[in-house]
């Protein structure tokens, strides 16, 4: 399985919001803050769609076709560093091309503009020009053509993702390479994706952690409640999982809370201030305040029982019954009486009273009623014999057994109704025993309660009795268990000593607490829904935050790495490192990781003495390692797509430069090779290496124009050409002066002509520069090379004259030197021009040859 056949199998099982993000790093785009902040969102709500499908084409690196992916042109560049507009800069379709431009030319921001759209290991923000006066969007447009398709890109599109397959390296990818602590950490392009999949995760980490941050902020201020309370457990099992009705349950306190937390911090406080035998006394006390009020409440509840009321209904149904039958028997014995009435019981009232008063006041010494002799002691009026008659006949009725047996009935009826006469208001000393009570810190609410009912239910049965009322109560419930309260306290007063005190003062202690901490809780109703409310959110927020875990990514990446890279880049990068001269240097994995990559750390191979490779390679070498590692990756590219270097020989010597050439010109033989570069001395060695290895150049240049850069030139400038390249560019002036010969006057041709001999001189001059001294002593290290002493030796007379005829005969006709009036210069005719450059190149022909 290939590395990205691989990843594609992985990158199926990661979550969607991952793909989407590959899907965006394969088409060389970034994640931006705001869609970071969507991924949250949705994320967090649960509502992330279904991520996109990654294929192997899809992977930086490779193109849709497979094909190799070119650079053909660059144009309408505006708004890039200060580039000068309405330039167009093209690339040969084919081999190496080479882009010189001097310091600030322009150069760099070209490079810079080329390294935004392809795959770069060091991606920058592309500057626009700081010191226009208007700030405009960056414009480019790329042609760029992929297995000979072409297409083109904008920047600013969505995609360049058939141009991600095009590599970069400049210095700054170079220490990408070349670490600060000296580790080179290839990664094929493949391998980035990962780098840049953790980079994402990371800021979507941030980004929840933001938010995370701010759910904390808006915890709400719980109630701090004593441990080992049920409160306090609540408070610790708190959750996203609690519920409303939990909630509810806790914060619902019972009707009597209130109270039962003010008594038992009455109580509390009072056993603080109390001692065991003070204890006993008032429980002994306070037993027998209820045994008092208990006396009370017995009577009443067997006076307003259910069955004693059913007595007395009964009694009042046979006292009124009997008064029925005897007022019957009166009507019928007295119904010739003057007066009606006898035997009812205003009658019966005033004969008894009559009774009374005769046998206590008027003759207390006979018997009632006295007849003989004798006065009415109601009328007071003397008997007369019929008068004393009825009084008699009055007596017997009274003394008959059914008047008696309804007078019975009455009194006993009228002692029921005296007894719950007294039932009607509590006595002084059961008030005062309730008094103690309650002071003591007992519960009698309930107790009052009851005595209020039973009272009104005495007072209502008096009424009923008394016939003022005309429903008959039905009687009172069974009273609170006094008799369990009493045994309690008795029992209590018995038991305690010292230690069952304090028991009971650290018992009843937690019960204030507990009611306490409930009350709290009450009160924090609104609190613990809201911070359900946030804990739920959190719970998101967490789960979120799983989807950014970069451990998956760090284990794939260091197996992938191992499995596909450690051992082949070794070789690779040693015959990378070779060919620059880097000698005994190769690379091995350290074990470690920075970010998400497998590290690869240089190794001095032979080396005796422990010591870090910034510390034993110089910078140039270290520049020579950053080139090796791109190389690395780019031999590993099937695609064979175009490569841009810009300035890639910083800091090398002479020597490097040439080798740099070399490969890089070998590297052109079968891909699209494009250099930016300042360095004269290195487009002369590339120029080299190109005719040496028979690879097709194509020059650019970019230039000033006025005090703007970013002028595009088809051609190198005349200072940085080598031999080969002057004589081609004389031969072609020269042809160009012969068509024109005619049409020119003769200022204009001496111009052109001494203009031309001037390049000629010039010729000469690099010549010997370039394939004489340079090949003696290498001008950027001043080091001799003893094996080309010998091409001196083939050096003739005939080539000594030839340079001086040569070289003399073009510096007499350039432009520098002034001819003297008296010697009446004529410019030469084109065909000597052409006889003294077949003179220049028979001779460098000849110089060449002596240095096999």
């Amino acid at each position: 399985m290939t590395l990205e056949q691989d990843l594609v199998t992985w990158f199926a099982d990661r979550p969607d919001w991952q793909r989407d993000a590959v899907a965006l790093f394969c088409a060389n785009e970034v994640v931006t803050p705001d869609q970071i902040s969507t991924i949250a969102d949705h994320l967090i709500a649960g509502t992330y769609p279904v991520g996109s499908t990654i294929t192997v084409e899809d992977i930086p690196g490779t193109s849709a076709t497979g094909g190799p992916v070119t650079l053909k042109a660059i144009s309408g560049v505006a708004g890039v560093n200060a580039l000068l507009a309405d330039q167009v800069l093209t690339f040969g379709p084919t081999g190496l091309t080479v882009i010189y431009g001097d310091n600030a030319s322009g150069k760099s921001g070209y490079a810079r503009l080329i390294r935004e759209a392809v795959t770069a290991r060091i991606k920058a923000d592309l500057l626009g020009d700081v010191f226009a006066k208007e700030i405009s969007r960056p414009t480019g447009s790329f042609l760029y053509a992929v297995a000979d398709v072409e297409s083109s890109w904008h920047l600013g599109d969505i995609s360049a993702q058939d141009l991600s397959g095009i590599r970069f390296y400049d210095e700054e990818c170079g220490d990408a390479y070349v670490t600060a602590a000296s580790e080179v950490s290839y990664r094929p392009s493949a391998l980035t994706v990962l780098d840049r999949l953790s980079a994402a995760c990371e800021a979507l980490q941030k980004e929840l952690n933001r938010r995370v941050s701010e759910n904390t902020n808006t915890r709400p201020d719980l109630p701090l409640v004593a441990n080992g309370t049920s409160a306090k457990t609540f408070l610790d099992r708190l959750s996203a999982d609690t519920t409303t009705t939990q909630i509810d349950d806790v914060t619902t306190l019972s009707a009597d809370h209130d109270a039962t937390l003010a008594s038992k911090l009455q109580e509390e406080a009072r056993l603080r201030g109390s001692d065991p035998n003070k204890e006993k006394a008032r429980l002994t006390q306070l037993a027998s305040h209820w045994r008092m009020v208990k006396s009370h409440v017995d009577s009443l509840s067997e006076a307003l029982s259910a069955d004693a009321i059913g007595r007395i209904r009964d009694e009042k149904r046979k006292a009124k019954d009997l008064r029925a039958a005897a007022t019957i028997a009166s009507a019928k014995t007295f119904d010739t009486e003057p007066l009606a009435g006898v035997g009812a019981t205003a009658w019966r009232a005033l004969w008894e009273a009559a009774r009374e008063y005769s046998v206590v006041v008027a003759y207390h010494d006979h018997d009632f009623p006295k007849t003989d002799a004798a006065v009415c002691v109601l009328c007071q009026q003397p008997l007369s014999e019929e008068g004393a008659g009825r009084l008699m006949r009055f007596e017997e009725f009274v003394a008959d057994t059914t008047s008696r047996d309804a007078l019975a009935a009455e009194n006993l009826l009228s002692s029921r109704r005296d007894n719950l006469s007294v039932l009607q208001s509590l006595p002084a000393a059961v008030t005062s025993a309730l008094s103690q009570l309650q002071s003591g810190g007992e519960n009698v609410d309930a107790l009052e309660a009851w005595l209020t009912t039973a009272t009104s239910e005495a007072d209502a049965l008096v009424e009923w009795i008394d016939g003022t009322k005309a429903d008959r109560p039905a009687g009172i419930e069974t009273p609170p268990d006094i008799g369990k309260r009493c045994a309690e306290l008795i029992t209590s007063s018995e038991s305690i000593d010292a230690s069952n005190f304090n028991e009971s003062l650290t018992r009843l202690g937690r019960e204030v607490t507990e009611l306490q901490a409930r009350s709290q809780l009450a009160a924090a109703h609104d609190s613990l829904t809201a911070e359900v409310a946030r804990l739920k959110d959190r719970q998101k927020l967490e789960a979120a935050k799983r989807l950014t875990d970069t451990t998956g990514i760090t284990r794939k990446s260091t197996d992938l790495t191992t499995e596909h890279v450690t051992s082949v880049i070794r070789d690779q990068f040693t015959r990378e490192t070779e060919r620059l001269h880097l000698r005994k240097v190769t690379i091995d994995p350290t074990g470690g990781r920075r970010n998400v990559t497998l590290e690869h750390r240089p190794k001095l191979l032979g080396a005796t003495i422990a010591a870090s490779i910034d510390g034993v390679l110089s910078e140039g070498e270290q520049t020579a390692l950053g080139v090796a590692g791109f190389l690395t990756e780019v031999m590993f590219d099937d695609s064979k797509s175009a490569v841009v270097l810009d300035d890639p020989v910083s800091s090398l010597d002479a020597g490097r430069r040439s080798r740099v050439a070399g490969r890089l010109v070998e590297l052109a033989k079968d891909r699209q090779v494009i250099v930016f570069t300042h360095e004269a001395t290195f487009v002369t060695a590339l120029n080299k290496a190109a005719r040496d290895q028979g690879v097709d150049i194509t020059e650019r240049a970019i230039i000033r124009q006025g005090d703007r850069p970013g002028k595009t030139m088809d051609k190198h400038p005349w200072s940085i050409k080598d031999t080969a390249a002057r004589i081609d560019h004389l031969a072609a002036e020269l042809a160009r002066l012969q068509r024109e010969r005619d049409q020119l006057d003769s200022d204009d041709y001496t111009k052109r002509a001494q203009e031309w001999g001037g390049w000629l001189s010039q010729a000469w001059e690099r010549a010997v520069n370039l394939d004489v001294v340079n090949e003696l002593v290498d001008r950027g290290t001043n080091e001799v090379r003893p094996r080309m002493f010998r091409m001196l030796v083939g050096i003739t007379e005939q080539d000594d004259s030839d340079f001086q005829a040569g070289y003399a005969k073009a510096s007499e006709w350039a432009l520098r030197h002034d001819q003297a009036p008296e010697t009446n210069f004529m410019a030469p005719e084109p065909d000597e021009l052409e006889s003294e450059l077949n003179r220049f190149k028979q001779w460098v022909a000849r110089i060449k040859k002596y240095k096999k």
